[in-house]
This record gives structure tokens, sequence and C-alpha cells, in this order.
């Protein structure tokens, strides 16, 4: 199912008021009917169809701002969060705190776009009780974080590799810039005090390279195995993956891994120790560290033609699990889908209730297209961005570019819309819809824990 709308903020700069007002947005043959209902909200509420919209509460981190915010649908702060640092994006704990990522600013070699170097938990009285920072000329914490049921928290690190590493590991040395690698690794770890971490766990792509380029090299072998990760691929600079988001499925204790360079995301297990990580045996599938599924650019291990490509510069995959469509679905906002428009995909891998994944097809992808979408030139965002399924069956997106945060139905309906270029009572302090926003139940302990 595709759900295209373009050209609909034609009630983008209209206030809200207390009677119900109809709006009208027309492409080619399709009527799209916005019921206002009678509910006050704030100016930069654009959508609201109480009928249909989710009733939670929404965590937004404008992009590199120092104050996080719970609002309701009518568009009311609720709660914020503020500290000095710069925010990447955050999340909600069930004690009512925050974690957010954060930018240190240090320039200590490694400057590429989403670095952080550090964390930070503001407490629900809005103190800055615990930050960590790793920053250094070797290691760097950067973009996403996940938060785990155990309490602590799942991080993205890039790792230097110098020219040498890189070579003894089968990399072309003609396609080495600037005299290094950067890879990825994650990390788990448990908050100490309040500036220190205990690294519990980590994984690292490192550990599961292959090439054909070198057979005189570590980790020759058949370039097309989809577990492994080619090091002669992306070539073009020194990020050799760009993880810019992480996902952890509870139910299967598994880490979604979304990497822009590759153009796809990549399933690992999490239920193994650090050592089994570095290998290809252990864990609960018996494959170590070793890439469980990887959907979107069959390219990027040598299985696909650019014709398979179905992902473009994509962020903030997640897993859906059940739902109204199917079992085993993932979410992802697809950046670069087009020039005109960027795209929500679902995606039907059919994993298995015990997490066991198909096996890759010699070619292509598996599935090889979405079983939903949904496009729109108002979402168009050539970087960052998010989408969240929600428990209504509606998702939740979040455009960077396009300074809005809107709900949408499966038939491609907007129920409700914040625009973040609207100015409430003169006052512009939701200046960016940030690098994606979070959706809270009213009765999730993080919400109760608040007081709301």
């Amino acid at each position: 199912m595709i759900a295209k709308i373009s050209n609909t903020r034609l009630w983008s700069k209209m206030v809200l008021v207390l009677t119900v007002t109809l709006i009208y947005s027309c492409k080619d043959d399709d009527d799209m009917m916005v019921i206002t209902p009678e509910v006050e909200t704030e100016a930069n509420i654009t959508v609201y169809d109480a009928d249909r919209l989710t009733d939670d509460y929404v965590l937004v981190s404008p992009f590199r701002g120092n104050t996080s915010f719970l609002i309701n649908r009518e568009g009311n702060v609720l709660q914020r969060w503020s500290s000095s640092e710069s925010t990447l994006m955050g999340y909600l704990r069930e004690d009512g705190s925050v974690v957010r990522s954060v930018v240190t600013g240090v320039d200590n070699g490694i400057i590429i776009g989403g670095k952080t170097g550090a964390i930070e938990i503001i407490d629900k009285n809005n103190n800055q009780i615990w930050k960590w920072e790793l920053d250094t000329s070797t290691e760097a914490l950067h973009h996403d974080i996940a938060l785990l049921p155990n309490g602590n928290i799942l991080a993205s690190v890039w790792v230097v590799k110098d020219r040498a590493e890189c070579i003894a590991n089968g990399r072309d040395p003609n396609t080495i810039v600037e005299d290094r690698l950067v890879i990825d690794k994650v990390i788990e770890i448990e908050p100490v005090g309040t500036n220190q971490a205990n690294i519990v766990w980590e994984w690292s792509l490192w550990d599961h390279l292959v090439q054909d380029f070198d057979s005189n090299q570590l980790n020759f072998g058949d370039a097309s195995n989809g577990s492994l990760f080619d090091i002669n691929q992306s070539t073009e600079g020194i990020n050799f993956t760009h993880v810019n988001g992480l996902d952890y499925i509870p139910s299967l204790d598994q880490i979604i891994l979304n990497s822009r360079v590759l153009d796809e995301f990549i399933i690992i297990d999490h239920d193994l120790t650090t050592q089994q990580a570095a290998t290809n045996t252990g864990g609960r599938y018996n494959k170590g560290g070793q890439i469980l599924y990887r959907w979107g650019n069959p390219e990027s291990y040598n299985s696909g033609t650019s014709a398979d490509r179905q992902l473009h510069d994509q962020h903030d995959t997640t897993f859906v699990g059940d739902n109204i469509l199917s079992r085993g679905t993932f979410l992802v906002f697809d950046n670069q889908d087009d020039p005109n428009f960027s795209t929500i995909k679902e995606v039907n891998i059919n994993v298995t209730a015990d997490g066991v994944y198909p096996s890759l097809p010699g070619t292509g992808n598996n599935p090889s297209t979405p079983v939903w979408s949904y496009s729109s030139e108002e979402i168009t965002s050539p970087r960052t961005s998010g989408v969240q399924r929600l428990p209504s069956g509606n998702s939740l997106i979040t455009s960077t570019s396009g300074d809005i945060i809107r709900e949408v139905n499966y038939a491609g309906d907007i129920l409700w819309e914040l625009d973040t270029t609207i100015e409430v009572d003169g006052v512009l302090e939701i200046d960016s819809s940030g690098f994606k926003s979070r959706s809270y139940p009213k009765n999730f302990a993080g919400v109760t824990a608040l007081g709301l």
C-alpha cells in the first residue's frame, strides 16, 4: 500500500480555534478532509483530528538545542528538561528522567557530522544527575543511544583505524582517505556516579570483515557473504558505515544498526558475551557477532545492482513487530528515496517469534519492496529525521528539514501536525522538530512519574 501526499500545507499557518473547521487539500483525484474539532490548541498545531489522532504525549528535542519538551497533542508544554548541553536526541525513562546524546563541540580529530561525544541524564526536577564523555582522538560517541530494560544504555562509538591496520585487514590502499578509516562499534554502558560508566558489553564491526582484494591479507574470502562487512565497500570517505541510528528489540534481544553510507539496516545479536560478539559462534543464534539480517542495499555485499537498492541515506529504523498488517515488520525514514520527497517505508521481513530471519537471497532484497509506504514533499529531509509506529497503528513522522512532526494513518491521512516555524504567544520556544521525536502513552511509567 502506498500513500503519497503533497501540497497539504494549505492550512499550515492557520490557527485552530474553538469552532469546527473543514480544511480540504486535493492532489489529482484524491480529496483529503481534516476536521478540526472544538478543542483549543496552540498556534503551532496546524492539524488536529481529535477523533483519529493518538492520545499521547510527544517528547521533542530541538536540533542542537538545550531543552527537551514533553507536549500534549494540543501543543501545551507539560515538562521541560534543560542543561547547558547541545542535544542531538533524547528519550524518556521510567523514572521521569530524560537520557540525551549531547554534543561536546570538542575537536579531537574526529570531525564527522553526527559526532556527539557525551551522554547525559536529567532528572524530572531538571537536574543533570549524570554526564559521561567519550571524545578522544581515537574514539568518540556519535548519533544515537537506546535504553535497555536493565537501566543500561546502548551507544554508538566511532573508532579510528590507521592506514597500516586498514591494509592489514584487506583494504585497497588507493581508497584510504586521510590515512585512516573510522569504523563503528556499539557499547553497552552502566552509568556510575555522576560522570563515570562501566562498559559492560561491546560489539565491533572490525571483528566481522571480509575482502576479496588481497589474498595475502587478513579476512580474504567471499565478499558476497552477507554475514560480514566488505571492507572495500564505501570507498568515498573515512566514515565506513555511518551508523546514525540504534534500536533495541527487547523481545528478541537484538540490536538494529542503521547505516546511512551502506544504505541498509543491519540486525545483530545482543544475547551473547563481548567475547562471543567478536567471533562467528555463540549467542542465541550461534552466529556470534555476525550479521543476522540486512535489508536495503544488496550492492553492499555484492549481491545486487543499483536497481535493487531500496534505501537511500535513511534514518531511524525501528522494529514494529505485530501490527495490523503483518508480523516482523521494520519501519524506516528513507531520506532520499526521490529528489523531490522522502518516504516512510515499512518492510515485512517475516522474522519468527524466536527472532530467526529467512536466508538472504542470492541477489536482491528479501522482501523486494516495502509492504507500506508514505511519501510527501513536506516531510522531505536530506539528512536526519525519524519515524515511530504508534500503538494505534498510525505513524509519527519527524522531518528535520521540514520543521514538522506529523501523525499519519495507513491511508495517508494527516491526523495531527506540529509546525515548529510558528510562534506561540509571540515566542518560538520549540524552534525545531529535532533529529527525531518520540511518543509516550499516557500510562507510561515515565509519564506517571511526572505526575501527569
